[in-house]
């Protein structure tokens, strides 16, 4: 059996793009043989081929690989604003020693978040959460218009809503403001 096939797989499904379902549809097989093949079952040879290519796709690398390097998503704002986060470019950074296979970086752009966070520092991130999990912390956050900052969050003054606080005080704060997902930051790497 070979094992780096399930682990792709599986790290595959921890993509937000992709689950089951969709696995199954871009490799034209059931739902039910995309779970084998997670659990360890062989893929015939150019499925296995394809999965791999898909992997490398997605994480730049080839599973049996260290991590050396991840994907530069774009610039976060620190006082500037930033909208959406670019993935669809192929801009790679170097990785923290102990990455994960979904980490991923982003560019501080902007001195709010001074001295902490200067312009141009990466900060590196694996998983988003909801905004509720990540209160009096900093976070990279999507707000509901497609803005992207690097904030301490902190809950608004009705429901659903959230304060985004900057570290330097020529900043105000960001008040009431609608959060899509909060990413608790993993490593910071200077400029």
């Amino acid at each position: 059996m070979n094992m780096d096939v399930a682990k792709q797989v599986a790290e595959l499904l921890a993509l937000k793009k992709w689950n089951q379902m969709k696995l199954a549809a871009h490799f034209s097989v059931s739902q039910s043989t995309v779970f084998r093949w997670k659990s360890g079952s062989e893929p015939e040879g150019h499925h296995r081929d394809a999965i791999r290519e898909l992997y490398e796709k997605e994480f730049g690398r080839s599973s049996d690989k260290p991590c050396t390097q991840v994907k530069l998503m774009g610039k976060v704002g620190a006082g500037q604003e930033i909208y959406a986060i670019d993935d669809g470019g192929q801009n790679y950074v170097d990785a923290p020693s102990e990455a994960h296979p979904d980490t991923v970086a982003v560019e501080v752009s902007g001195q709010s978040m001074f001295p902490a966070y200067e312009e141009g520092t990466l900060l590196y991130y694996s998983r988003t959460l909801p905004p509720g999990d990540m209160v009096n912390r900093r976070a990279v956050v999507q707000l509901g218009d497609g803005r992207i900052f690097v904030k301490t969050i902190r809950p608004g003054t009705t429901p659903n809503t959230w304060t985004l606080s900057s570290i330097n005080a020529l900043f105000p704060d960001m008040v009431d403001e609608v959060v899509e997902w909060a990413a608790p930051i993993d490593w910071i790497k200077p400029r």
